[in-house]
């Protein structure tokens, strides 16, 4: 009996075990905190200083190169006038060895004539004197002696400034070459520069952004370290039911998604991340938040899109992020609280006026539609487009480039 109910009880453990084995329990999973967002940032300065810290090294082998290529072209430059010099004095010696050679000439005429009765006795009679004469021949003698070795000489320099050039063209080419090889490295360097450049840029913004948003999670919505941000911020943002246009009238310029357009004259392809609204006349245009929310961060005088305005909202239980580029004018600052009917900029991406924003070949605004908040559930600029959706899908427009007359119409 005591063996069948160890046997039992021995049943009922092992189905204990596989029951606990094969229901799976739930987890609850835990909100990013505040504290969460600020380690972030940390992670975010940690890596703008090690990108400044590769900027610098890049710069410093730019200048490097730079200088060795001034070096080069400094040498290049005293070798070709150092070939010029050789080559006029190798001018020079030729003419001075033809000079002597016709020297030579006449004395060996001389020395061949005075084998003659005739000229000898010419010669002879030249002469004041016989001691005259012996003079004249021992002097013709020593001079075709100099003069030999004068040409030998002269040859020699013309030989040795030969080489000279030769080595100094030699030389030259491998100069060049160096210097093209260095020119080459230049633009890769160059290259690597503006991508730490373009970079650095970016995580700036981000981290400026972060640091305001950061800001009014303490201040505004009274956040601490360890509380969830969506409990402590989602609860206090402004509710609304739905999205208004962002302009009293205008018309579509752009579609959100994959497009092929020209930027300053050069072919673009790129994802268009929001829909380009545009009217006319385009000076001084209002621009509108589209639904009540919290101005979360602004950027200014980007490089590419200018001024822009990033607003958080809470429709209908849901969070968003709204964004407005392009702008002119900024009315609003980091942390207000806005409506629909609050004028939060004026739209600009005029190229003659907004000449620091390099991604706008018009005046337009370009706005954009997020999920969730930015800057809290997101911050890089990869997973901001991933959180991009069509503003057709909840803000109403008129199919097409169609004009809209004010902010609600139904199309």
């Amino acid at each position: 009996m005591k063996k069948a109910v160890s046997v039992f009880s021995n049943l009922i453990l092992i189905g204990c075990l596989l029951f606990v084995s094969f229901v799976t329990f739930p987890i609850e999973a835990k909100g990013k905190t505040l504290g969460d967002l600020k380690a972030e940032l940390n992670k975010k300065i940690e890596e703008y200083d090690k990108n400044q810290t590769q900027q610098e090294a890049t710069e410093a082998e730019i200048k490097k190169a730079e200088k060795r290529i001034s070096q080069i072209q400094q040498t290049i430059d005293d070798n070709q006038k150092e070939i010029l010099r050789l080559e006029q004095e190798i001018i020079k010696l030729n003419e001075e060895i033809l000079n002597k050679e016709q020297e030579i000439k006449d004395i060996v005429k001389f020395y061949q004539v005075s084998n003659g009765n005739s000229s000898y006795l010419e010669y002879v009679f030249g002469a004041k004197d016989f001691t005259d004469l012996i003079y004249r021949l021992a002097v013709s003698e020593q001079l075709l002696d100099y003069n030999d070795k004068l040409v030998n000489e002269y040859n020699e320099m013309i030989d040795s400034n030969n080489k000279k050039k030769k080595d100094l063209n030699e030389q030259e080419v491998k100069l060049e070459q160096e210097q093209a090889n260095l020119e080459t490295e230049l633009k890769k360097l160059g290259s690597r520069l503006n991508t730490f450049t373009d970079l650095a840029i970016d995580i700036e913004e981000e981290i400026a952004s972060q640091k305001a948003a950061i800001k009014i999670y303490e201040e505004q919505y009274k956040c601490k370290d360890e509380d969830e941000i969506s409990v402590c911020t989602t609860s206090k943002l402004p509710a609304d039911t739905s999205f208004w246009r962002p302009l009293k009238t205008g018309r579509r310029t752009s579609e959100y998604g994959y497009r092929s357009y020209n930027l300053n004259g050069k072919p673009t392809s790129d994802f268009h991340t929001g829909i380009d609204l545009s009217t006319y006349p385009n000076d001084n245009v209002p621009v509108y938040a589209s639904a009540a929310g919290v101005v979360i961060s602004i950027v200014e005088r980007a490089s590419c899109g200018g001024n822009k305005i990033y607003i958080h909202h809470n429709i209908n239980g849901k969070t968003y992020t709204t964004s407005y580029v392009h702008l002119r004018k900024i009315l609003v600052s980091v942390g207000d609280v806005v409506t629909k009917d609050t004028q939060i900029a004026v739209m600009g991406g005029n190229p003659r006026i907004e000449t620091w924003d390099k991604c706008s070949t018009g005046a337009h605004l370009h706005f954009s539609v997020n999920t969730g908040l930015y800057l809290k559930d997101y911050s890089s600029w990869s997973s901001y487009v991933s959180h991009t959706i069509n503003p057709r899908t909840i803000v109403n427009f008129p199919s097409g480039g169609n004009t809209f007359y004010d902010r609600t119409t139904k199309y």
